[in-house]
């Protein structure tokens, strides 16, 4: 096995390659084959034209969506590493299940003060998602607010509470 300290036996001088007057996408050589303006805008952003020769348009629209697709791919991993990162981030992590237990106490607090006001349960379950997406909660729907509920012993019978 070859040790890694060593140096590779055909050293490869990347700056040479690419800024290489006698390299075949150099700008400088004579006979490279694009035309192209670079002029600012505004904003920072600059306007970068291309003269093609003709039978190469096709080629650079294939090298560009080419392009396209593989820094596409490249932002698709870049967004899964970054979620993979936050699902493991114990900061992360307490602050959600810090959000999921207000959002509990805060559905838990409406519905009991509607119930204690005389407000039928399937009732009380109605206006407390109402009132959640009044204020723009994000979890407010029926079915969540009734799961909320049910796991928090709310819709067991009490003794002496009618329904």
């Amino acid at each position: 096995m070859a040790d890694r300290n060593t140096a590779p036996p055909f050293p490869l001088d990347v700056d040479r390659l690419l800024l290489d007057v006698n390299s075949l996408f150099n700008p400088l050589r004579p006979e490279f084959l694009l035309d192209f303006h670079v002029s600012g805008a505004r904003d920072g952003l600059v306007y970068v034209s291309f003269a093609l020769p003709e039978g190469m348009t096709r080629l650079f629209v294939s090298f560009l969506q080419s392009m396209a697709g593989f820094f596409r791919f490249v932002d698709i991993k870049a967004r899964s590493a970054s979620a993979i990162v936050k699902a493991h981030d114990p900061v992360e992590r307490e602050n959600a299940e810090v959000k999921r237990k207000d959002f509990h106490k805060e559905v838990c607090e409406i519905f009991d003060q509607l119930t204690a006001d005389g407000v039928e349960v399937k009732e009380a379950v109605r206006r407390t998602n109402s009132a959640l997406k009044a204020s723009g909660s994000p979890w407010a729907t029926y079915e969540t607010i009734s799961s909320v509920l049910r796991s928090a012993g709310r819709f067991r019978r009490r003794k002496g509470v009618k329904r």
